[in-house]
């Protein structure tokens, strides 16, 4: 009897580390979206350090230095073109705490999240994959929800040019992308995506 409640107890102290460390473990992912260059996503975890960030031990340490470098980030402006501007989210559990934030900057030098967390190294090789569905001209057609994600590119072919448009995030007008000019048969490309996920797009001649 001895030996079973010294085991219960053995067994007891175990699960009460493993919940201790679980409860105060780190595990974040950032996601940043630009249409116009696609989804990157980055994996910091902490306690011990890993994910797939440029120095996951540095970033560990200034995040434990300075926190807010996740609970409230500064939003950086530059002078940057279509491709500058970046949708992030930050999303899962710092020391044990859930965690989302939500936000725009441009990804630059200067930011501090970016500098500090290693994010703005290596930017490409956390780009996804960017899945492509073309449109026929002057058909449109609706991708039903999870064939096309953020990021991903709506694309048609029409007299010469490659029109695209990127998946944002939200549900709402993906804007346009177009071409005309005098004596010159215009196109134009445009799309919406639904709150389910879904998206609408047509591709027209005749239109500049």
């Amino acid at each position: 009897m001895k030996r079973a409640a010294l085991a219960a107890v053995l067994v007891a102290l175990a699960a009460g580390c493993g919940s201790g460390a679980h409860g105060t473990a780190t595990r974040l992912t950032f996601s940043a979206l630009n249409t116009n260059v696609g989804l990157a996503v980055f994996h910091l975890d902490c306690a011990p350090a890993g994910g797939d960030v440029t120095d996951p031990a540095s970033a560990c340490a200034a995040l434990a230095h300075d926190p807010k470098l996740v609970t409230a980030p500064k939003p950086y402006t530059c002078l940057g073109g279509p491709t500058s501007w970046f949708d992030v989210t930050i999303s899962g559990r710092l020391a044990g705490k859930p965690v989302h934030r939500q936000f725009s900057t441009c990804w630059a030098h200067g930011m501090a999240t970016l500098d500090e967390l290693h994010l703005f190294k290596n930017f490409n090789r956390h780009i996804r994959p960017r899945r492509t569905r073309t449109l026929v001209v002057g058909i449109p057609h609706t991708f039903p929800p999870g064939a096309l994600r953020p990021g991903d590119l709506v694309t048609c072919r029409t007299g010469g040019h490659d029109l695209e448009l990127g998946v944002p995030a939200h549900a709402g007008s993906m804007g346009s992308n177009g071409f005309g000019g005098v004596g010159v048969v215009g196109a134009r490309l445009s799309g919406t995506r639904h709150a389910d996920g879904s998206v609408s797009a047509s591709c027209r001649r005749g239109e500049s």
